[in-house]
């Protein structure tokens, strides 16, 4: 049997201003003073460590690990509060429970931060588990999909991923996982596609009616396999 994971920041919750601060406390810690919030923007889902390589490409690990902790220290204190579901995700996550479909969060964000997140926003009981990277931050996604794998004992070519950004396709791909894209969050359509994404769902109400609904009657809506092909 298959199962939907979801990314979490940019796709189940908008975290940016919460995020974006906390990326600025930890690349002034680092020496990377007056970042515009364009740049670090572009940033936003990424994982911490390639954040810092992108401004300090010769950044040893000693100074990612310092940089991890001054972001968590913002982070915890501030920025894990400031956050909101979009609009159409409690609806979303409401009818796969009713379906009995199993739903997981899978996440480059520390588990315990993720699992915060969603106790904070009271979408944790929806959701089978919660997979996180570890805290050093370094697990990639094929890993952590792959776990979520091994954890729900789904079958990967029922699966489907949902998700904002580039790692989260190559993510669910590197598995034989079905990724589809959301275009609501950080990341581009053009982004995505350069991932090899060929399935996207313009708002959460829509991947509602395209991926869950029309399993319900047996396939995949009209727009659904016309985004397929």
């Amino acid at each position: 049997m298959g199962a939907y994971f979801f990314d979490l920041d940019g796709t189940l919750t908008d975290s940016a201003p919460g995020l974006l601060n906390s990326f600025g406390v930890a690349l002034d810690f680092l020496g990377v003073r007056n970042v515009s919030e364009p740049s670090l923007r572009g940033h936003l889902g990424e994982p911490l460590p390639e954040v810092f390589r992108s401004y300090l490409p010769d950044i040893s690990n000693v100074d990612i690990e310092s940089g991890i902790a001054a972001f968590r220290r913002s982070y915890d204190d501030e920025g894990i509060y400031v956050n909101k579901l979009y609009p159409g995700i409690e609806a979303l996550l409401k009818r796969l429970r009713e379906l009995d479909f199993g739903a997981w969060v899978v996440t480059s964000k520390p588990v315990h931060h993720a699992e915060k997140v969603c106790e904070l926003l009271e979408i944790r009981d929806y959701f089978q588990g919660i997979i996180g990277a570890g805290l050093d931050e370094a697990d990639t996604k094929s890993t952590l999909v792959h776990k979520a794998l091994g954890l729900s004992e789904a079958d990967p070519r029922s699966t489907i991923f949902l998700g904002d950004r580039c790692y989260d396709v190559v993510g669910a791909l590197s598995n034989n996982v079905r990724p589809v894209g959301a275009l609501w969050g950080y990341g581009s359509r053009t982004e995505l596609e350069t991932a090899g994404c060929v399935e996207f769902a313009q708002s959460p109400s829509a991947f509602l009616a395209d991926y869950v609904e029309s399993r319900v009657h047996g396939g995949f809506s009209a727009a659904a396999l016309l985004a397929h092909s």
